[in-house]
């Protein structure tokens, strides 16, 4: 009975709702005094945070890196070349074809490479050798060394445009000016062919290819910094590759074709290894960041009690402030509902993996600075206020559904790693908070 009243209860404070929305747009000019549904605020500033470290993780991030920036270092990133299907690298067996070159490729938006005098990173090969994207972090390569790999050396730098041109009114085309596209890296490979065949013979003297790992690294200690498009970046354009060209004999007859032709083998994996930086972090603050595996844990002083039984949540805002000193103007933030007690988080050790596991959907959210509200325009210090909608997670702790113990607040994969962002819990002058707006009986 209880439970069949509290239901009826919010099918009508709902239904009410609804028709208050409904008639803002149009409204009918009515008696409701004798009305018991009301609208009402809450404001909640019971709000503390608690940092922690994970070994950071880059596999789904659309670059790849190389060097030292904002005081992280990547010394190396992977790339695993895939067998594809049909496997080409079956060719280098094949009497009927014969291989004339294989380049690696890494793409890049620096127009400037090829022009200024700058260290480029060395492309190495190493067969056999596994690592998984999702994964591997720098825990897993302590005292790596590039000693037993290949080295193929430095590359050809390679500059794509395309010319930019406009139709005049008689309709003839002139040029204006070559149009950028990319920069290619280029590293002629053919050296390495049989390592990349993996070959072998079985009982009867033939040739047996190999599925393994094909894996290339690019290392150079003395870089400054690089970066170029990852697997995750492009649909294949800008996807390390190898590509190789080749000639097919086709005999017809007595007489034999010729067939000159490419292929590309894509990368089926790759990772950079960055090297995180840890320190001691100013208590009065919650960073984010995914080059440094920053994270954070989040506590909101509300329970099912908060408001009134039965209460319909119209809008539920939580408000941070943002030290924009410190922060990248443009950061996406995500917010997850754990269910796991966060007291005993260690706020010095770097976590392995993660230790807690967000509920995701449908109480997941995320904000980015479209969203944020700028306040250094009349408030004259450097803060902005990051803003995200909790409603639907409130509402179901209201109703009794949930039952929450915090949130888990994370970077964006997307967001640049070597960036972060910045709350400042302790501002004396706008303070965190949640805005409530609720209807009740």
């Amino acid at each position: 009975m209880k439970i069949r009243d509290s239901i009826l209860k919010f099918l009508g404070v709902l239904i009410f709702n609804f028709t208050v929305w409904h008639c803002s747009e149009n409204p009918i000019q009515s008696d409701l005094s004798h009305s018991t549904i009301y609208l009402d605020t809450l404001t909640i500033r019971e709000i503390s945070g608690t940092n922690y470290w994970v070994a950071p993780n880059l596999g789904s991030n659309e670059k790849l890196y190389l060097g030292t920036k904002n005081g992280l270092n990547v010394p190396v990133s992977f790339i695993e070349i895939e067998t594809p299907s049909p496997n080409y690298w079956n060719y280098y067996y094949d009497s009927t074809i014969t291989i004339d070159s294989l380049h690696f490729k890494l793409y890049t938006n620096d127009s400037l490479l090829g022009l200024k005098e700058v260290l480029l990173p060395f492309l190495y090969f190493k067969s056999g050798f596994h690592f998984d994207e999702s994964e591997n972090t720098y825990l897993d390569f302590s005292g790596f060394t590039i000693s037993d790999w290949i080295e193929i050396g430095s590359p050809r730098i390679k500059i794509n445009t395309v010319k930019d041109t406009v139709f005049t009114s008689d309709d003839s085309i002139m040029t204006i000016s070559d149009n950028y596209l990319s920069t290619e890296l280029v590293w002629d490979i053919m050296s390495i062919i049989d390592n990349l065949t993996f070959s072998k013979n079985n009982n009867n003297n033939t040739p047996l290819i190999s599925t393994g790992e094909r894996t290339f690294s690019i290392y150079n200690p003395q870089i400054d910094y690089f970066e170029a498009f990852s697997e995750e970046a492009t649909t294949g354009e800008k996807d390390p590759k190898v590509l190789m060209y080749y000639r097919r004999s086709v005999i017809t007859g007595d007489s034999t074709t010729i067939d000159t032709t490419s292929a590309t083998i894509y990368s089926s994996g790759d990772l950079s290894i960055i090297e995180p930086n840890v320190m001691a972090l100013d208590s009065t603050k919650l960073g984010l960041s995914n080059g440094m595996g920053l994270r954070s844990v989040m506590n909101i002083s509300f329970l099912s009690s908060s408001l009134p039984a039965g209460s319909i949540i119209r809008s539920a805002d939580l408000i941070l402030p943002i030290d924009t000193t410190l922060s990248s103007p443009s950061y996406t933030v995500i917010l997850d509902p754990i269910e796991t007690d966060s007291s005993a988080i260690d706020s010095v050790v770097v976590y392995e993996k993660d230790p807690y596991n967000g509920i995701g959907y449908p109480y997941r959210v995320s904000s980015d600075s479209s969203n944020w509200r700028s306040t250094s325009a009349n408030l004259g210090w450097g803060h902005d206020l990051f803003i995200v909608s909790i409603k639907n997670i409130l509402q179901n702790i209201a109703l009794e559904n949930e039952t929450i113990l915090g949130f888990k607040v994370v970077a964006n994969e997307k967001n640049d790693p070597f960036e972060s962002i910045w709350f400042d819990l302790h501002h004396s002058s706008v303070h965190p908070r949640v805005e409530i707006i609720y209807v009740a009986d």
